[in-house]
């Protein structure tokens, strides 16, 4: 009868440990790519600079647009 309840710990416990084992390895493989990760960072941040005058008109072209919206539905209720 505890044979069988034995087995089944021991599925369990290495089942545990090779998801311990799988999450250390990716843990220890972001550590040691920081090389990497700042690369990108600095990829990233070099494009958000390159790109400022696009996201600026951007962000002024939604306004404007959210604005007439707004006057418009404003000056459509006078009009009942």
């Amino acid at each position: 009868m505890s044979a069988p309840i034995m087995q089944s710990f021991r599925s369990m416990g290495s089942s545990v440990g090779e998801y311990s084992r799988q999450q250390l390895n990716v843990f220890r493989n972001r550590v040691l790519n920081t090389e990497t990760r700042r690369q990108r960072a600095n990829v990233v941040r070099t494009s958000m600079t390159a790109h400022r005058p696009v996201w600026v008109s951007g962000v002024g072209g939604v306004y404007t647009s959210m604005a007439a919206v707004y006057l418009t539905l404003k000056f459509m209720s006078r009009l009942k």
